[in-house]
């Protein structure tokens, strides 16, 4: 394969709008987890520099060897864990941008039959009922069997639609959708938290270790120390939960991106069955469903044109 071609097959990936949100999906859960990681690290490091100040007011013997000491580690430790925190970071990305191909699912299962049947393809529409959208799917499948009857029949009439569909008119809140991937978030998140916790601790031993080389394990330094880490414990753990807050947020925020869609979608083939044989889905905002949204309008027009 030639450098023309790769290059043309990566313009290709970077326009396509599907792999844009995942890609920023990617990067806004390794943005959360980047954030809290450098607010921890930045809290200690400012906690240190008060340290350093105050050992070398009061005159502690060691105190400017102990400061050069601890810069010496702070880098050399970074340094040592450069590759350690790239892959992390690359798990994170690839976690975002996995479950939001995962969310995105139902839709390209549906668009996916739609273009095989308008193919003439034998396929048949199996949507995944445990982690998919229960509307959507529930409907698609009710949606798919009146068109199949209509095939047998070589005319597509108007369907009467049960009742608990007709009573639904806007985006219902689906706890099981919901709570399965947030849960998956939420537990990840729970580990990336101890990740932040083992990071100051280590911080924390070292400094403990530094302090009893240089300071001569001075009584004071060492209470001095212990009372004021007690104290950052709850900043710490402040920043804990505010990690597990923010990926819940995130969490919420990837379902606003499918919830309405999928209510579009239901109203748009609810809409056709009943005789609006001319609806079609429109959606505004929500980009990279734009291809499997299109997939769905070219079968209804299909379904329109060959069956009505």
């Amino acid at each position: 394969m030639g450098f023309i071609e790769l290059k043309d097959k990566y313009l290709k990936l970077l326009s396509d709008e599907e792999q844009q949100f995942k890609v920023g999906m990617g990067l806004k859960f390794l943005g959360v987890s980047l954030l809290c990681t450098l607010s921890v690290l930045l809290f200690t490091y400012l906690l240190i520099r008060i340290d350093l100040i105050f050992f070398v007011a009061n005159g502690f013997p060691g105190a400017l060897d102990f400061q050069d000491a601890f810069f010496e580690f702070v880098y050399s430790s970074l340094y040592e864990k450069l590759g350690w925190l790239f892959f992390s970071g690359l798990f994170i990305f690839v976690l975002g941008y996995y479950l939001s191909g995962i969310m995105l699912r139902p839709f390209k299962v549906i668009g996916q039959y739609c273009e095989d049947k308008m193919n003439d393809k034998k396929n048949y529409y199996t949507p995944d009922f445990f982690s998919d959208l229960k509307l959507l799917t529930s409907f698609s499948v009710f949606f798919f069997s009146k068109i199949d009857e209509g095939v047998i029949k070589g005319k597509v009439t108007p369907s009467e639609v049960p009742v608990h569909f007709t009573r639904i008119h806007k985006p219902i809140f689906e706890t099981s959708f919901f709570f399965n991937y947030v849960l998956i978030i939420i537990i990840f998140a729970l580990m990336s938290s101890v990740g932040i916790v083992a990071i100051n601790i280590e911080i924390r031993d070292q400094i403990f270790e530094l302090a009893r080389k240089f300071l001569a394990n001075n009584h004071q330094v060492n209470y001095f120390l212990d009372e004021q880490f007690v104290i950052a414990d709850i900043a710490v753990y402040f920043f804990v939960v505010l990690h597990l807050f923010l990926y819940f947020l995130l969490g919420v925020h990837m379902y606003a991106k499918v919830a309405t869609p999928a209510f579009a979608v239901f109203a748009t083939m609810r809409s056709f069955l009943k005789g609006n044989y001319h609806n079609r889905v429109h959606l505004i905002g929500y980009y990279y469903l734009r291809n499997d949204c299109r997939k769905i309008n070219k079968y209804l027009e299909h379904v329109q044109k060959n069956l009505t």
